[in-house]
Formats: structure tokens, sequence, C-alpha cells
């Protein structure tokens, strides 16, 4: 593929994607306050200086922001100490893969590869005949969903050691991918599950031998930059710029195992973020905003062979409902999204992004079913009120241009049409029953109605083709 067409398929791209970001506006007094407890009491108390970030997005509804601890885990006495901030960034880990999935389906939406298609069509052939001996049956497919055979990097003892004893050293693409392929295949691809971050790792190449650029730089162009992800980033240096999550750790010496290399996690953990601007992007992923329906069902697609898992996407279950997401844990830190879990006070499903500064936290019973039972039972009579939701029907949707949208509501009140740059296009009042509203000032494209009704405030999202 010549970089000339490759540039103009991206130009095209940019010009059609739409970012979703995250409003400010918080939920009642007693769920914030409920959301601070669950974060003060998942904190160990084993450990010295422990701290977690959280960010939950009730779509339509609220968003919560929160902290609790400090932001540097492990640290002996007399060591300087920082409180963990609701926007302190933390490497993501694994939840990188989601991103890179994304990039893949992107790349493939354009033409420029086929998930089926064996990937030594894409990889330099002394990387293939050297490193990846079943490379004319694996395909990418098998890369996404960790059906390929292909053993994890993170199992080789000797790179291990390496990253542990020169944590500031580079390492290559083709480093990263030998580390582990070259213990050898484990299983022949598609006939088990195991999981790789060598997959990913490879991954990454592909998009580099497509699309003429460094992985890092497609990925920066096709979500960060589109989605205003602001303090997202792959670095470049082993230091997190600004407020961050990290921790010490004793290794016959006290280090501080965040400062470490990007490359020794290319492809697979390598991403830096913060927890709101993690929800923004799964928000804008599952809303359709960076990928085709159709490929967002590929993504979520499990292979029987599988542990639930997807391309990107991890498949769960909590209480008895299934949810997705990923998680994530490197440098001594832990991470956690996941969405689409139906509650009482959510039922449209909600978005929840947290970071633990230790490995191995015990995310579940700790964070993810208290506020799943949070979310799902009503606190008080007060939160019942708050939240509940006016008889606010809107249709059709989508709707052709120049059509009338009907606005059906229990009540009197007035509503608003706002584009994805949250400019308000029209306003209207209503009245209880049906009200005709003209869309002729609106062009083709996704818009939000924002009614009040009795102090109550709804938002839908609207299709006008």
């Amino acid at each position: 593929m010549k970089k000339q067409t490759f540039l103009k398929i991206y130009l095209i791209a940019q010009i059609t994607y739409i970012s979703i970001g995250i409003k400010s506006q918080g939920p009642p007094a007693a769920i914030a306050n409920a959301l601070q407890d669950i974060m003060n009491n998942a904190l160990p108390t084993q450990l010295n200086n422990s701290g977690m970030v959280l960010s939950l997005h009730v779509p339509g509804q609220w968003t919560w922001e929160g902290a609790s601890g400090y932001s540097i885990c492990g640290m002996t006495s007399g060591q300087p100490t920082a409180s963990a901030l609701p926007n302190s960034k933390f490497r993501v880990g694994s939840i990188t893969k989601t991103m890179v999935a994304t990039c893949i389906l992107q790349l493939e939406e354009n033409g420029l590869l086929n998930t089926e298609d064996p990937i030594n069509n894409y990889l330099r052939a002394t990387l293939v005949n050297d490193t990846i001996a079943p490379s004319s049956t694996l395909k990418i497919r098998h890369l996404l969903n960790h059906t390929s055979g292909i053993s994890n990097s993170a199992d080789n003892p000797t790179c291990q050691a390496d990253v542990l004893n020169n944590p500031l050293s580079s390492h290559t693409l083709e480093e990263a991918i030998y580390c582990g392929a070259s213990q050898g295949e484990i299983f022949p691809p598609e006939f088990a599950w195991g999981y790789s971050n060598t997959n990913y790792s490879i991954l990454a190449m592909i998009i580099e031998e497509i699309t003429g650029i460094s992985y890092q730089d497609y990925l920066t162009q096709n979500i960060i930059t589109p989605l205003n992800l602001t303090e997202t980033e792959i670095p470049s240096t082993p230091q997190i710029s600004g407020s961050h999550m990290g921790c010490y750790w004793n290794i016959g010496t006290w280090i501080d195992l965040t400062i470490i290399h990007p490359t020794t996690y290319t492809g697979w953990a390598d991403v830096v973020s913060t927890a709101n601007d993690l929800n923004i992007f799964y928000s804008n992923l599952l809303d359709g905003n960076l990928l085709t329906q159709n490929s967002l069902t590929k993504m979520k697609s499990i292979h029987p062979t599988s542990f639930d898992y997807g391309f990107g996407l991890d498949f769960y279950l909590l209480n008895g409902y299934d949810y997705f997401g990923h998680s994530g844990e490197v440098a001594n830190t832990s991470s956690m999204f996941f969405a689409d879990v139906s509650t009482s006070i959510a039922p449209n499903g909600y978005y929840l992004t947290y970071n633990f500064n230790m490995q191995g936290a015990e995310m579940a019973n700790a964070v993810d079913i208290p506020v799943y039972n949070l979310l799902n039972n009503a606190i008080s009579q007060t939160i019942e009120n708050t939240l509940h939701k006016q008889e606010l029907n809107i249709y059709p949707n989508p709707i052709n241009r120049n059509s009338l949208l009907t606005i059906e509501s229990t009540s009197k009140g007035e509503c608003f049409i706002s584009d994805l740059s949250g400019k308000t296009i029209k306003s209207t009042a209503i009245y209880k029953g049906k009200n005709l509203i003209s869309t002729k000032e609106l062009d083709a494209g996704i818009y939000f109605v924002t009614c009040k009704l009795n102090g109550i405030i709804e938002t839908k999202k609207i299709i006008v083709k």
C-alpha cells in the first residue's frame, strides 16, 4: 500500500470522526458520598501509601470522578507523598489492547487489510521465517482474540529480568516480538486460547507495515486526537509527566516501577491515560463513533475456545449479568474498565474505569460489585426522586431531514437540540402530550435532545439522515 493512498484514506476518515465528550454534571450527593466510601474501603491497609482513582459515567445523567489515598504506593516512611487526584494519569496496561484492536478494525474498514488474512502478508520475511513458525496458517484475527498459540513475552524470564535490570532501555518491536515468539508455539492457531502480549506487539507491527507511519502515530492520529483525549498519550520517555499513579517496589532497592521505557510494552500496554479519558474513549467506541456496527459486532464476537474474549474486549459475569471491558496490570498498578451493565439507576448501562497503584488488587469484590449494588439499589427516597425519569418519548429515530420530530411528554417544559460540540441549534417549548418539531435547521448527523421537565433534565440522542 502506497503511503499517498493511505494518507488520502486517512484524511477522509478524519473528516467523518465524531467525538462525544462526557459532561461534568455530578450525581446526587448521597451517591457521590457512597462512591467515595467505596474507594476509601477498597484500599488495602497492608500497603503503605496506596491509592486509587475512579471515574463513573451514567450516560445522559451524570459523571463522577474521585480519588482516595496517595499517588505513589509502597514508599517507606520519610519519602515524600502526594495525594491521588481524580485526573491523575496512570499506565493503563492491557487496556491498550482495546485501542490497538480498534486501529486494526479501522484499517479493515478502509480496505487495507482483512482480519482473515494470514499475518505473513504484512510482516517482513525475516521476522516471519526466523521467529513466527506457524505464520502461513496464522491469521490476524488469531492475534486479536488470543487464539494464535504464540507464547507470551511476559513469560520469558530472560526478557523480564532484562526489563527489571534495565528499565530505561528502549526496545525495538522485533525484540518485543522475539521475546514471545522465540519460546515456541504453545498450540496450533485456533486450537485453544492463550493470552499473549506478543499478539498485540505483532499487531502494532502490522499497523506500521500497512500505514508507513509508526504505530504510536497512527493510534494518536486516529483515536487520541479525534476524541480530544488531552490526558492520553503513548509517551516517548520513561517518565510520566504531571500527576500520576505509581508504585515503588523493593527488588533489593526501592525503585519507582512507573519509570520505565514505554517500548517495553509496545502494542499491548504502552498507553498512559486517565480514568475519565478512558471512559470517553469507550463511550465513543461503543456508540459507533470510531467503528461501524459491523466492526463492533466482530469486536464483541467470542471464539468458542476463548475464555469469553473478543477482539480486544473481554467479557465478564457480575452478579449474574454479562458485562464487557478490559483489565490491565503493569508497573505494579491494576486498572479496569467495564460497561453495559444495566441497573435501576442506569438502565442503559454505565461506564466504570479505575486504577489501583498496586498489582493483584481484589478489584471485583472491592469496586465492581459495590458500585453495581449502589447503582442497582436506591439509597434513599431522595435519590429515587432525583433520578426519577420523566415519561419522554422522541420519535422517529433515526429521522429524515426536513421531517417532523415528535416529542411526547407527560408534562410541560422546554427542549434544546444541540450538536456534538454542545452548540444549541434549536430550542422549543413543549407541552403535555405530543409536540411536533421541525428539523429543517438540522443537517445530517448526530444530535442531542435535552429536555427540562419539572426540574428534571433528560437527554436523548437522535440521528438525522
